[in-house]
């Protein structure tokens, strides 16, 4: 990952998982479809990251959820 990751606000999830809707930068974005998943857990404790690459008005978006806080972040260098 290239650049820091920027907040996001999550306002809709599908199947209460998977990223439906968010705003960013002022601009709500809707998900198209979500291309790949994975969690990546901690060793020794409960913290840990979902991560998402998102299509989402013809762009591939690599968003991510840290829990158990659930902050999302949004990452700018892609898949692409």
């Amino acid at each position: 990952m290239n650049e820091q990751p920027e907040p996001i606000q999550m306002l809709e999830r599908r199947f209460n998982l998977f990223p439906a809707r968010f705003t960013w930068r002022g601009r709500i974005y809707h998900v198209d479809a979500v291309n790949e998943c994975k969690t990546m857990s901690g060793r020794f404790d409960n913290h840990g990251m979902h991560h998402y690459w998102v299509r989402s008005d013809g762009q591939l978006l690599h968003l991510c959820e840290v829990f158990p806080r659930s902050d999302w972040l949004i990452y700018r260098d892609s898949q692409e």
